[in-house]
């Protein structure tokens, strides 16, 4: 009987094999490579001082981030919510970010518009800025593939800077603009910008 037993079982464990190696490729989903969602600088208003950088979502997956709907020196608009899930790829918002202080390192040296570079023992880096804002939110939505552009202050992103986004996916409960909970963040630090670039910020 316990013989008998050993083969059933083995002739149940030869089946199974047998159906796991013939499923086909497509039978078997890879999940997607170099998933990633980053922020990248755009370009540089020379006029307002102001820098444009692009977030890119680079996933397979729809992302929903924070949005300002009311800031100091905007206008109150209800055109943000009404955008929040129609808008075009590369769509401009008011993207609700954070700042914090990072490191460089003495080794790092800054180049002038003539082109001089300060010795490590001479560069000196303003304190973080202080972002004042009120705390009235929405959900902005980037398709898979797709991306937005948004401005920050020159002042915002200098060498010894880093700023961050914080994001959630299309599957997960809580909204984007609630820290409660895992939240996935992409940065951008200041010393990620063209040098060009980093001449011009104080």
């Amino acid at each position: 009987m316990r013989a008998e037993r050993a083969i059933t079982l083995l002739i149940s464990l030869w089946l199974m094999s047998t159906a796991v190696t013939a499923q086909s490729p497509k039978d078997c989903p890879t999940p997607p490579q170099y998933q990633r969602v980053t922020i990248e600088f755009e370009r540089f208003d020379d006029a307002r001082g102001t820098l444009w950088l692009r977030l890119h979502n680079e996933t397979a997956w729809d992302i929903r981030i924070p949005v300002e709907v009311n800031f100091p020196g905007g206008t109150p608009t209800t055109e943000i919510m009404k955008s929040a899930r129609s808008h075009k790829d590369g769509a401009e918002a008011p993207v609700r970010y954070y700042l914090e202080e990072y490191d460089p390192g003495p080794w790092m040296q800054t180049t002038d518009a003539a082109g001089h570079k300060s010795p490590p023992d001479e560069l000196e880096h303003p304190p973080v800025p202080k972002i004042r804002r009120y705390d009235f939110l929405t959900e902005w939505w980037i398709p898979k593939k797709q991306s937005l552009v948004f401005q920050v202050p020159k002042q915002h992103l200098a060498r010894n800077v880093m700023l961050s986004v914080s994001l959630r996916y299309e599957w997960e409960d809580l909204g984007a603009e609630s820290l409660d909970g895992p939240v996935h963040i992409v940065y951008l630090r200041g010393i990620d910008l063209p040098s060009e670039v980093q001449a011009k910020i104080k």
